[in-house]
């Protein structure tokens, strides 16, 4: 970025005006114009990075403007620019969200005023480690910390934050702009998304730097030695490279399976009745079936995406303490009773397995190849238990070749504004107005779907693109004490809602990095897209086209590994991201110290 601003001196005291630094870091003042230029730079240019352009090597550069306007005069009004200008990167890249229900307009533009946040306390982050370090005796050990190191610890430490707090959603990390460069995205089996955040600012630092020192050739605002960031920045990024260089050319082993992953874009409403939720059966059906004609080799399962396998009848069980619910009971009539209700369920569980066994025998039926069992249905299914009360779930069924239910998964991670609304069970104005489908329960644990020669791990809906739910999932499995990780992982979604929009994209990435971070290959069938299979390594080995139906024959390999970041999960990144809240914390403490300074002040003056 070019020199906008002028100079002048900002001594710290009267001591260190009359003795300065060497080195002594020259503040700076820009104007109004300088700051909306420098923030929409930061926006566009980071917006640009991703889908639906996606021109990754752009990430590289995306923060230099974030660095500039860290290092502006305090009295520069950069808070409103910057703040702008981030509310309207989400809201571009989200939009996609608008389309799913009337009511998620509001959520959209919440979600994103929220997310628009960050960017501002990175930078009032970084000024407050300017104003430390920018004094002309500044302490041992914070002249001693390269600055680069400082701005990505604060970065992955807000992208920790907003991985967990409120929406708790990973999608549109620095990291996933480098989903479409393998090599540069190994190192996420050390420490996820998050390591690959960690380069791209440090590599953003640097550039930063050059900018400083041969281009706009002034002083930087930091003590540290001249091409400290540079040096560590190019230290990091051939580190990155030879990482990735190496470990993509880990052999793997073939599993000998076949696995048809069923991609449509039968539209879906939150109203939908039970003739339409047939409809959708019947045509994932008929592609069943077509998939398992056309297959060259054996299908070990056929994958149907989120919701798509309930068809009007969702898998009904029931659990100890079995109380029938009031909204059963007539009061004409006599009162239901638990054997009764279990009796029910039994039933719907017999019409169930019926209906999944017909599909199965005609996709035997249909296949030219001889084989002795159909393959297991693995669908995206509603879950209902009944027991002391009923619980709803949005999960997965798996019924093996033998026509038998042999697993299920509870959703663990719920849409939030999708599936669950908060206060929705406790206030009673609120879940009325709110559409049916909504306030549905949550999963608590991983499965794992061990089919003949293959083990699947279950994800559904927006799960990979919260990056800790799979790895949680794969960590869980991994410390078992007997445990046993599974060769891949089955993801099933409905993307239909976004209408194609870059959202189907942002969650594909999603799951490229999740696949590199677990070493898994990610398998995924969805409805509207992303259907596509994924190696190991993050390459996308085959994706439907989005808006296009069809099937995906994947032959996932084995991947031996257990990478670091399953085993010891991403505490690193907490680490950083309690660095980052312990940070944030001080500031406000400062300013509310500095405010109560401020009022004892004035209130002496108005004394005396």
């Amino acid at each position: 970025m070019s020199e906008p601003i002028s100079s002048s001196d900002n001594p710290a005291s009267d001591v260190a005006s009359k003795q300065p630094s060497p080195n002594q870091p020259t503040p700076i003042t820009a104007s109004a114009r300088w700051l909306l230029a420098a923030s929409t730079a930061f926006a566009v240019v980071l917006w640009l990075s991703g889908p639906p352009l996606a021109i990754g090597p752009l990430v590289f550069i995306a923060l230099v403007p974030l660095l500039a306007i860290s290092e502006v005069d305090s009295s520069s009004p950069w808070k409103r620019t910057l703040y702008v200008a981030s509310l309207a990167y989400w809201l571009i890249s989200l939009q996609g969200l608008r389309y799913a229900h009337p009511l998620m307009f509001l959520p959209w533009i919440a979600l994103s005023a929220y997310l628009a946040i960050y960017p501002l306390l990175f930078v009032a982050l970084l000024r407050r480690w300017h104003s430390s370090t920018g004094r002309a005796y500044p302490s041992p050990l914070q002249s001693k910390i390269p600055i680069c190191l400082v701005a990505a610890v604060t970065w992955v430490g807000l992208e920790w934050i907003r991985n967990y707090f409120f929406t708790g959603i990973s999608v549109l990390m620095l990291g996933h702009s480098l989903a479409d460069m393998p090599m540069l995205i190994q190192i996420a089996d050390l420490g996820g998304t998050y390591a690959v955040s960690f380069v791209i600012v440090c590599v953003n630092v640097a550039m930063h730097e050059a900018l400083n020192r041969w281009v706009v050739r002034r002083n930087p605002v930091t003590f540290e030695s001249p091409g400290t960031s540079l040096a560590i920045a190019g230290g990091l990024l051939v580190a990155t490279l030879a990482y990735g260089a190496m470990t993509m050319n880990v052999a793997t082993e073939p599993t000998g399976k076949t696995i048809a992953l069923l991609g449509g874009n039968e539209l879906t409403v939150y109203e939908q009745d039970v003739a339409r939720e047939q409809e959708i059966f019947a045509a994932y059906a008929q592609l069943a079936i077509d998939a398992a004609a056309k297959s060259e080799s054996e299908l070990t399962a056929v994958v149907w995406p989120e919701s798509m396998f309930s068809g009007g009848m969702p898998w009904m069980s029931t659990g100890p303490d079995l109380v029938v619910p009031d909204f059963m009971q007539t009061p004409s009539l006599p009162a239901l009773q638990p054997e009764q209700l279990r009796f029910a369920v039994e039933s719907n569980q017999v019409e169930f397995l019926n209906r999944a066994q017909s599909i199965q025998y005609a996709m035997a039926a249909s296949s030219t190849l001889a084989s002795e069992d159909p393959p297991s249905i693995i669908g995206g299914c509603g879950l209902v238990q009944y027991a002391d009360r009923p619980s709803q779930y949005s999960g997965v069924v798996w019924v093996d070749s033998s026509s038998k239910m042999s697993g299920t998964y509870s959703k663990n991670h719920l849409v939030l504004f999708g599936e669950t609304i908060p206060l929705v069970h406790s206030l009673p104005w609120i879940r009325d107005m709110v559409p049916p489908g909504l306030g549905l329960n949550r999963g608590t644990q991983p499965e794992r779907f061990d089919l003949d020669g293959i083990s699947l791990l279950p994800n559904l809906c927006i799960e990979t693109a919260v990056e800790r739910i799979p790895v949680n999932h794969m960590h869980q499995l991994n410390s078992r004490a007997t445990p046993k990780l599974p060769d891949a992982i089955v993801t099933l979604t409905n993307d239909v809602w976004f209408h194609d929009s870059a959202v189907v994209d942002h969650h594909l990435r999603c799951a490229q990095l999740v696949a590199v971070g677990c070493r898994r290959p990610v398998l995924s069938a969805a409805n509207g897209g992303p259907t596509a299979w994924i190696d190991s390594s993050g390459r996308i080995m085959e994706r439907l086209p989005k808006g296009q139906s069809g099937v995906i024959y994947a032959q996932p390999e084995r991947d031996q590994r257990v990478s670091l970041y399953v085993r010891i999960g991403a505490w690193p990144a907490g680490l950083m991201g309690v660095a980052t809240i312990c940070g944030l914390l001080w500031m406000v403490f400062e300013r509310l110290t500095r405010r109560r300074n401020q009022y004892e002040i004035a209130d002496g003056i108005e004394t005396n």
